[in-house]
């Protein structure tokens, strides 16, 4: 049965707060060959408990009250954007924003000192039978065809097809250029796209091709896992008919090397101690931290769900890769 590949922790490791050079390799292995790894149990479950009770507790009040305009992720109406609590230090884990294990892996596959400049996070609605997203890239612009970026989602609950986990395309990264995405028209345009720039969404007669030779999963996690997803991978949200929404975080690592110079954390300047000590671990934070009354540095981390990837410099064209 197909899969990504999934990473645990030997007893050395876990004291060590480190990967073994041979899980290291496995990682990658698993990076470069299907664009998804799973580490599985590197996340204190208290600190996850905590954070969706938390996260809970807003979902209610975001569908009803927020003025957010782009709150359903993909303007599909089964999944909203949801960051974690980013003005409760309470609720601050080194053990969730700065995990060893995954900055390890984002130092050796992206390159050394990977930059932390976008986190979010998403809630498969319950109850939202037949709502599912396009399959799609998280990418409007023409991408490099090598590893650029990478998403760390940090699952809530237990992740599985009954509950809405997220549809992934094995190794569609490997394979990708924005040459398989639909351009955007006058009428469907996102920000100050150009018309005919590729939009997130992959042709249709290109997901059929790729299906024959590779059709989707649904992987299933647990509680403390971790999916790693390279930004190029193809997905798509799935509905969840299970009684409970199902939420997760989402964590991005830019390469050193990438040209986006605009992309960045928004948070409050009163606890950027913590932020800026990155949990002693060998990454960049890159963020403008806000000031002022509490309801004002709220109202601008909203641009937390505003993330643009592409590069703040032209891109010569000449050298894109071809499908």
């Amino acid at each position: 049965m197909d899969g990504p590949r999934t990473i645990e922790l030997s007893p050395h490791e876990r004291s060590g707060s480190a990967y073994d050079p041979k899980n290291i390799q496995c990682a990658l292995e698993g990076l470069h060959q299907d664009g998804l790894l799973i580490l599985k149990n590197v996340i204190n479950i208290s600190h996850i408990d905590a954070l969706r009770s938390a996260m809970n507790a807003e979902t209610h009040t975001l569908l009803t009250t927020s003025p957010r305009a782009n709150l359903y992720n993909q303007g599909v109406n089964s999944n909203i954007l949801q960051a974690p609590p980013l003005a409760n230090e309470n609720l601050f884990f080194n053990n969730v924003y700065f995990n060893p294990y995954i900055i390890q892996i984002a130092n050796s596959y992206l390159g050394s000192r990977p930059i932390f400049n976008f986190i979010t996070g998403n809630n498969a609605l319950t109850g939202t039978q037949g709502l599912r997203q396009a399959v799609h890239k998280d990418i409007t612009f023409h991408h490099p065809t090598t590893p650029f970026y990478f998403i760390a989602n940090i699952v809530l609950s237990d992740f599985f097809r009954g509950n809405g986990s997220t549809e992934f395309w094995l190794g569609s990264h490997a394979h990708t250029t924005s040459e398989d995405q639909i351009p955007y028209t006058a009428e469907d345009r996102f920000r100050n796209q150009a018309i005919g720039s590729p939009s997130c969404n992959v042709k249709p007669d290109v997901v059929e091709a790729r299906r024959k030779i590779r059709p989707p999963i649904q992987p299933t996690c647990k509680k403390g896992d971790v999916m790693i997803r390279d930004l190029r991978t193809w997905h798509a949200g799935m509905p969840n008919p299970s009684p409970e929404n199902r939420s997760m975080i989402a964590i991005g690592y830019q390469a050193p090397w990438y040209q986006n110079n605009t992309q960045r954390l928004y948070l409050p300047l009163k606890h950027a101690n913590f932020w800026m000590r990155a949990g002693g671990q060998n990454v960049e934070v890159r963020a403008q931290f806000l000031e002022g009354p509490d309801e004002e540095v709220n109202e601008k981390m909203w641009k937390n769900y505003d993330f643009p990837f592409e590069p703040s410099v032209n891109v010569d064209r000449r050298f894109l890769a071809r499908t």
